[in-house]
């Protein structure tokens, strides 16, 4: 910039020189001259802010992209996390199914299988990275397909998933807990922190198995449990795209 100056500074004495002088067709050409560096001058530095913009604008790309893929890979361990609790859920009550057609009495191991009835995995993504994006703007992200499946899996993906899972957890509240509070008692064991446990009288005992009410209860609530299993494989294997999508922008960018 400086130099710049200095060369304005030149032309001008010069400029000056050819007017006392009365030269006006050099004094012409030494005036266009300074007119072509003063644009010339403005060009660069023109040039210069416009890559040091799109330096900064590639450098919080990056920054976004890479937060967003630190935020899906929690996602998809919560998400295999709660997979694996369902697993555990449905093989639960396919023995109590079996407890049912086959044991006289309940047993611990009857208790222990009917206390995952209570369980109802909750999926509470991390958002810190799509809510920094939308601060920033989404245009932030130039590779079109991925902006777009980023915006669809936090817009649409993500509510879908939590849309049933809510329903999961009205369904136990409003037809599970009310049948296990009127014929089982619930108890706190340092052992199933997660599960609880639940004990019931050889008479109500009896009188769930006979009348078909408890076997109809589980294997509603095993519905609901496959139903939601699968959507969470659904949404395990999308998060799983959308991090080999990122990875794959962030490795153009290197």
């Amino acid at each position: 910039m400086t130099n710049h100056k200095q060369m304005i500074k030149f032309f001008r004495k010069i400029r000056q020189k050819m007017l006392s002088e009365n030269k006006f067709s050099k004094y012409l050409i030494y005036a266009i001259g300074e007119i072509i560096l003063v644009v010339i001058g403005i060009l660069i530095a023109i040039s210069i802010n416009n890559w040091n913009q799109l330096k900064a604008n590639q450098n919080l790309e990056i920054k976004i992209l890479n937060e967003l893929s630190q935020n899906l890979k929690v996602d998809l361990e919560e998400i295999k996390f709660d997979i694996s609790l369902m697993d555990s859920t449905r093989s639960s009550y396919n023995q109590i199914i079996k407890d049912l057609k086959l044991v006289t009495f309940p047993t611990e191991k009857f208790y222990n299988n009917l206390s995952w009835l209570k369980v109802v995995p909750h999926f509470d993504p991390n958002k810190s990275g799509y809510e920094f994006l939308k601060t920033k703007g989404v245009d932030v992200i130039k590779n079109d397909s991925l902006r777009t499946t980023i915006s669809n899996h936090y817009e649409l993906n993500y509510p879908y998933y939590n849309k049933y899972e809510k329903e999961r957890v009205e369904f136990k509240i409003h037809q599970v807990n009310p049948y296990l509070i009127e014929y089982f008692k619930w108890l706190d064991h340092p052992d199933y922190s997660i599960t609880g446990v639940f004990e019931i009288t050889n008479q109500d005992y009896l009188k769930v198995r006979n009348n078909g009410s408890l076997e109809k209860v589980v294997m509603a609530s095993a519905w609901e449990n496959d139903l939601m299993n699968s959507r969470a494989r659904r949404l395990a294997k999308q998060i799983e795209d959308i991090i080999g999508f990122i990875n794959e922008e962030l490795e153009t960018k290197k």
